[in-house]
């Protein structure tokens, strides 16, 4: 069975399971899903400005935008458009593979590897990482390839027929520096840290490709610029609308956003739009769909030695962060919250090769910088580290170990090709030893997707967007409108933001200080709170409020307004 034969099966089986899963999750819900499913709602309805934000990219929006327009329901959009996302990674790890020469069975074994991650990734959460994961391993597939193309000396010298060989050469590089440009633009389109990664990557490839080969000075700049020009020509129609919007130069308000979230003191970690009461601007179910309109205490590392320490200590747990993502598994309790369970499993491997892989193809690379097309396998690392340090100085918690979705496919090149060359400088006579490692290596990074891809068919636990789905049920039912308040924090996210967005209401956000009356004051309608919290307590006693007949939600109470 050819291998082509073999990579549509594994395609085939990822059409089937990403429906399945899909079907089986429909009703997860998390905050970033809200503000791109509103978005994309703004776009199909024409409504521009509401839809032009530098926090959220565009793209995934864009994708959902068609489907919103021809009447499809927004958590059944927004399904179809995870999908696709799933499919365009497995696509970008098949491109890496090939892109890093890796033999058959590893990139067979890697396939399925990322077929049963993307699977699950698409139904974790509706956010544009997966989508962004994916174009970014075709770009960095499309650059490897750019970067390690013969020079056109080289051709001609080995071929001794100069004018045939430049212009099928010239076409070639042309087309992979403009396929990795769209590639990058994309990325960048899906999510705005791509546009960072993107020159931090090709600058690290171009670097590298260029050692030991002086003479390619020009060359590997030319075809520098040219990926950074393509990349310009998709990205910068955006880039100037952001900029026109916000009156200067912008291509995105997330970095300053989460930069400010890292800030010191505990209030500096949320956002305004969770952790205050406020209203939204009009025409939106929640100031989330444009944080960037909201106040927050930004600061800068080099005001004073406190804030350098604070930056200082910043970096040091991310750094922290990523070496345990990477280390492996860790056997904890509590799987029945997302969150609990995703520090169960928080790397890709159960025996830390990922993090082995990583260092050994970082040293490789810098002692074998020489000869770069004899370590092909190492320059992996390069996207690896670039993705790695972009996120270090900023505000990063264990659970978002989705910011890393595209190091998979470069970290399985890295671990195949840690273990070929290891296994030639000493187990090369060793036959029986070699496969029994790429064994092992192999069932360590199975086990993890297989794991998860069970429990995305059989439903990822979300008691926030259950219990939203019941409340809102319940609230139309009643005939029960206006604007809610009040986050009713499960596992899961915020059941009341959730909630306001079924039900197609203003969410005036949630204080966790503030009591009945600050709700009232802030024009709230119905305010959703834990059962048995202190809030719950408050508004019972006041008689401006009565409790909404109790529904399937028992751990949540919502108090509605009388006489509003």
């Amino acid at each position: 069975m050819n291998t082509k034969f073999q990579l549509c099966w594994i395609f085939a089986v990822q059409a089937v399971l990403l429906a399945v899963a899909g079907w089986r999750n429909l009703h997860q819900l998390n905050p970033d899903a809200i503000a791109y499913i509103r978005i994309a709602g703004y776009y199909a309805g024409g409504e521009v400005e509401l839809a032009v934000t530098g926090y959220w990219g565009p793209l995934l929006s864009w994708l959902m935008g068609p489907l919103l327009k021809a009447g499809v329901a927004p958590l059944v959009a927004a399904r179809v458009v995870m999908a696709v996302s799933g499919v365009v990674f497995l696509c970008g790890a098949v491109a890496v593979f090939r892109a890093f020469r890796l033999p058959r069975v590893a990139m067979l074994t890697g396939a399925w590897m990322a077929m049963g991650w993307s699977v699950f990734w698409s139904v974790r959460h509706i956010t544009p990482d997966l989508l962004m994961a994916g174009l970014v391993a075709l770009a960095v597939s499309a650059t490897v390839e750019l970067f390690l193309r013969r020079s056109r000396r080289g051709e001609e010298a080995e071929s001794g027929t100069r004018n045939a060989q430049l212009g099928v050469n010239g076409d070639r590089l042309l087309t992979s520096a403009a396929t990795a440009g769209f590639w990058w633009g994309l990325a960048y389109l899906a999510k705005a840290v791509a546009l960072p990664l993107a020159g931090l990557v090709t600058a690290g490839l171009a670097l590298f490709a260029l050692s030991g080969r002086g003479e390619l000075r020009r060359e590997i700049a030319r075809r520098l610029g040219f990926v950074w020009l393509c990349a310009a020509l998709v990205a910068g129609p955006w880039i100037g609308v952001l900029s026109l919007h916000y009156g200067k130069f912008t291509f995105s308000t997330t970095g300053p956003i989460a930069h400010a979230l890292a800030g010191p003191g505990e209030q500096a970690r949320y956002h305004p739009a969770m952790v205050k009461l406020h209203q939204p601007d009009d025409g939106r179910v929640t100031q989330w769909e444009e944080p960037s309109r909201m106040e927050y205490v930004h600061w800068s590392p080099f005001a004073n030695g406190e804030n350098f320490r604070h930056q200082l200590a910043v970096v040091a747990q991310n750094a922290a962060t990523l070496v345990d993502w990477l280390w492996g598994v860790r056997w904890l309790s509590g799987a029945d919250d997302p969150r609990a369970a995703a520090r169960m499993l928080p790397g890709f491997d159960l025996l830390g090769l990922s993090l082995a892989g990583v260092v050994g193809g970082a040293v490789v690379l810098f002692t074998h910088r020489r000869r770069p097309r004899r370590v092909r396998w190492s320059w992996a690392a390069v996207p690896v580290f670039c993705l790695g340090g972009l996120y270090l100085p900023f505000f990063m918690m264990a659970e978002d170990n989705r910011y890393f979705h595209a190091a998979l496919p470069f970290v399985w090149v890295l671990v195949i090709g840690a273990w070929g060359w290891a296994s030639r400088q000493h187990w090369e006579s060793a036959k029986r030893i070699r496969a029994t490692v790429f064994r092992v290596a192999a069932w360590a990074f199975l086990i993890p997707p297989v794991l998860w891809l069970a429990m995305a068919l059989f439903g990822i636990p979300n008691a926030a967007g259950h219990a939203a789905h019941e409340l809102a049920a319940q609230l139309k039912a009643g005939g029960h409108r206006g604007p809610v308040a009040g986050s009713g924090l499960l596992p899961g996210g915020r059941a009341g933001l959730y909630t306001a967005f079924l039900l197609g209401e203003r969410w005036l956000g949630d204080d966790p200080q503030a009591g009945p009356a600050e709700f009232l004051a802030g024009g709230a309608r119905m305010v959703v709170v834990r059962s048995s919290s202190r809030q719950a307590e408050a508004f019972t006693l006041d008689s401006r409020w009565r409790p909404a007949p109790r529904g399937p939600a028992a751990t949540l109470q919502v108090f509605i307004r009388e006489n509003p």
